[in-house]
C-alpha cells in the first residue's frame, strides 16, 4: 500500500495564530480531512519540511487534539528530547497570548513571535534529524520548502500562486524570501508539483521551465461549513455580534493588503455614495490587517461618507461567516491576482451575488456565475455595485447561478484527484 507523508506544519501555526488562518490554511485542513477518509493509501500527518522545527511538531500535536479525531502525528524527532516539557509550555503560552485580546497589541504580538523564533533557533542547535530511516513512498509538502529526503522517497509540493515572483511589491520581505526558497527547493527534473488552478500551472511552468507533465491541477472547493442562511434572526444575531448595523451591505473578505485592491474598491464605493447620496448601503470588510494598508485607512478617514459607512470587523471565525455572507447584498472581490480565490466560491455557495476581477485564476472559479470587472477600472466597479443595488432580478439570478457553480467544486473531488496523482507518481 502507498505510504504518504503529508506535511501539516501550517495547521499547527494557524491553530496558534489567527493571522495564519489564510486560504492556504483552509485548503490544507479541508484536504487533510478528506484524504483521511480514503482507504487506498497509508496516510501519515507530519510536521516536516526544510524550515520546520520541533516547535511546529508540538503545535501540530495541539492542533490535532483540537479536532477531536483519532489522528496522531508521525514524529521524526527524538522521543527523549531533553526540554520537551518546557517546549510544550512555551507553545501553549504562545498560543494563549495570540488567541487573547492581548495578542492584538503589536508589542505583545511581536514578543510572542520572538519567543517562537528563539525557541526554533535553540532546537536547531539541539536536534539532528536522521531522515534516512523514513519509510515513505511519497512526501507531500502542502506549502513550505521541500526537505532533503532519501532518494527512494518521491517529493511533491503544492504551489498556490507565484505572487512573490511576479508581484514582489505585494508581499512582505519575509514572504518574498519564503517564495524564493520554496522554488529553490524544487528539483524540476525529479520532483512533482500540484497547482490549484490552470492559471497557476501555466505561470509556474513558464517561470521554472518544468515539464508540464510533472505538474498537476487540483481545483479547490468551499468548505461544507459555508451554506445559505435563510433565518433572518440568525443573521441579525451574527451582525450584532460583530457590530454590523442591520441595513443592506456589501461584503468583502480578505487580508487587508495591497494585492486585494481595497483602496480602489473603497474609492469606487465612495464615488457611488457621492453620486447617489440617499443610498442606504454600508460596506463591511472582514479580515485580519496585513501590511502596507495605511492608505486604506487614510481613504476612510479623509472621506466623511466612508467613515460612516465602512465597517472593519477584523478576523471572523468560519462558523460565523455563513450568516455574514448570507446577509450581504453582494460579495465584492476585486483582487489584482489570485492563485485560486476561495472567498468568491464561499460566497457563491452561500447564495450571495459576486463581483470579482476578470484576471488571473478568478474566471476559472466564478465562470459566468458572477459579474467580472477590470479591477483597475473604478467606474466599472462602481457601476457593478449600482447594478446590484437596483436590480433584484439580477441578484436572484446570480445567487442561483453561483450556487450551481459552487457545486462543481468539492473537497472529495480534490482529495480523489490528489490520490490519483500519488498513484501516478509512484
Amino acid at each position: 500500500m502507498l505510504k504518504v507523508a503529508y506535511d501539516i506544519s501550517i495547521l499547527g501555526q494557524g491553530h496558534a495564530n489567527p493571522k495564519a488562518r489564510t486560504g492556504i490554511y483552509r485548503m490544507v485542513e479541508s484536504l487533510l480531512l478528506e484524504l483521511l477518509k480514503i482507504q487506498q493509501i497509508s496516510f501519515d500527518v507530519i510536521a516536516l519540511n526544510k524550515d520546520s522545527s520541533y516547535w511546529d511538531h508540538l503545535a501540530v500535536e495541539i492542533y490535532l487534539k483540537s479536532l477531536d479525531k483519532d489522528i496522531s502525528i508521525s514524529s521524526p524527532y527524538p522521543s527523549n528530547f531533553p526540554i520537551k516539557t518546557l517546549y510544550k509550555k512555551l507553545v501553549n503560552q504562545h498560543r494563549s497570548i495570540l488567541q487573547s485580546n492581548a495578542g492584538t497589541n503589536p508589542f505583545i504580538y511581536k514578543t510572542a513571535q520572538g519567543i517562537k523564533i528563539l525557541s526554533e533557533i535553540l532546537d536547531q542547535s539541539l536536534i539532528t534529524l536522521n531522515l534516512s530511516s523514513l519509510e515513505y513512498s511519497l512526501y507531500h509538502s502542502t506549502y513550505f520548502s521541500l526537505p532533503i529526503l532519501p532518494n527512494k522517497i518521491q517529493r511533491i509540493l503544492t504551489i498556490y500562486d507565484l505572487i512573490p515572483q511576479f508581484f514582489p511589491e505585494f508581499v512582505t520581505p519575509k514572504v518574498l524570501q519564503r517564495g524564493i526558497n520554496i522554488l529553490e527547493s524544487i528539483d524540476i527534473k525529479k520532483d512533482w508539483i500540484i497547482c490549484i488552478s490552470e492559471h497557476t500551472k501555466q505561470d509556474f511552468c513558464n517561470y521554472t521551465g518544468m515539464n508540464p507533465e510533472r505538474v498537476f491541477v487540483t481545483p479547490l472547493a468551499a468548505s461544507d461549513n459555508f451554506y445559505p442562511v435563510t433565518d433572518l434572526a440568525t443573521i441579525n444575531q451574527k451582525l450584532a455580534q460583530y457590530h454590523i448595523p442591520p441595513i443592506p451591505y456589501f461584503l468583502s473578505l480578505c487580508t487587508l493588503e495591497p494585492r486585494k485592491n481595497l483602496s480602489c474598491l473603497l474609492r469606487s464605493y465612495a464615488q457611488l455614495l457621492e453620486q447617489y447620496p440617499t443610498l442606504d448601503v454600508n460596506f463591511v470588510l472582514v479580515g485580519v490587517s496585513g501590511w502596507k494598508n495605511n492608505d486604506l485607512f487614510q481613504i476612510i478617514d479623509r472621506h466623511p461618507l466612508l467613515r460612516k459607512r465602512v465597517i472593519i470587523t477584523g478576523y471572523i471565525p468560519d462558523q460565523d461567516l455563513s450568516a455574514i455572507y448570507s446577509g450581504a447584498l453582494a460579495f465584492v472581490y476585486p483582487s489584482l491576482y489570485e492563485g485560486f480565490g476561495l472567498p468568491p466560491l464561499e460566497a457563491m455557495q452561500c447564495g450571495v451575488p459576486v463581483i470579482t476581477s476578470n484576471t488571473s485564476s478568478l474566471p476559472e472559479v466564478v465562470g459566468d456565475a458572477g459579474i467580472m470587472i477590470n479591477p483597475t477600472d473604478q467606474d466599472q466597479l462602481s457601476q457593478a455595485l449600482l447594478n446590484l443595488i437596483n436590480d433584484s432580478t439580477l441578484r436572484q439570478t446570480l445567487s442561483q447561478k453561483g450556487q450551481a457553480r459552487a457545486k462543481q467544486f468539492s473537497w472529495q473531488k480534490c482529495a480523489t484527484q490528489t490520490v490519483e496523482i500519488y498513484k501516478k507518481i509512484i
